[in-house]
């Protein structure tokens, strides 16, 4: 079954260009390979990433894509398979998503990094996720738990904390989407979004200074 998914690049004030993907997928899937192609392909080159993904529509990304006797185009050597159609997408995330679309992701080139949105029941879109294209520059990572059983662990790559994770949101002031402040309860480190600038990540050094002088409260004798 197929999941019709835009993928394309930000613009100012929540604008966007993209084109579909047929056979999209999740963000579990996707950003993996994205990731892959970004690397394998284009050598971290995010702008040639951006501007190859909107050259075509297409069928599916893959890494390395087969040829297919029933495909009527050749497939793109380490990005995926070409679809027949070729409509170039503009629109807004404050617009409604118009059509049977249920992923909506969004690189944004100064930042190398990429947001997903999802498609909600009334037709808007509403911010699923946001990701580095190089996972080294992620500040909190979802990891699989200790005992394999239970439920997803978020950990800082700071200080290592396990779901010791502070979350606020708020509508923002740019006027459309919400603003948002994830920080780490046990070293400080933080990331701040918001639709119009994007990403500010704080790591607080860890482990803490330790007073050079004096006694443990730092404070001279």
């Amino acid at each position: 079954m197929s999941t019709p998914t835009l993928i394309g690049v930000a613009a100012f004030r929540g604008r966007y260009t993209a084109r579909l993907i047929q056979f999209g997928e999740d963000p579990q899937v996707l950003v993996p390979l994205l990731r892959r192609i970004w690397t394998d392909t284009f050598s971290r080159d995010t702008g040639a990433m951006a501007a190859a993904l909107l050259a075509h529509d297409w069928w599916s990304l893959a890494v390395n894509p087969k040829p297919r006797r029933w495909d009527q185009q050749r497939p793109v050597p380490g990005l995926g398979h070409p679809a027949d159609n070729d409509t170039i997408r503009r629109g807004a995330l404050r617009e409604d998503v118009g059509g049977a679309l249920e992923w909506l992701y969004l690189l944004h080139l100064d930042q190398r990094r990429l947001v997903v949105y999802e498609a909600t029941v009334h037709g808007r879109w509403l911010r699923h996720s946001a990701h580095h294209l190089d996972p080294a520059d992620e500040l909190f990572i979802t990891e699989p738990a200790d005992d394999g059983g239970g439920p997803e662990m978020t950990v800082c790559t700071v200080c290592g904390a396990v779901d010791e994770i502070d979350h606020v949101e708020v509508p923002s002031m740019a006027g459309y989407g919400y603003d948002t402040a994830t920080s780490c309860t046990r070293c400080g480190s933080s990331v701040a979004t918001d639709p119009m600038f994007g990403d500010h990540v704080t790591r607080k050094p860890w482990p803490p200074h330790n007073p050079t002088t004096g006694d443990a409260t730092g404070s001279a004798r």
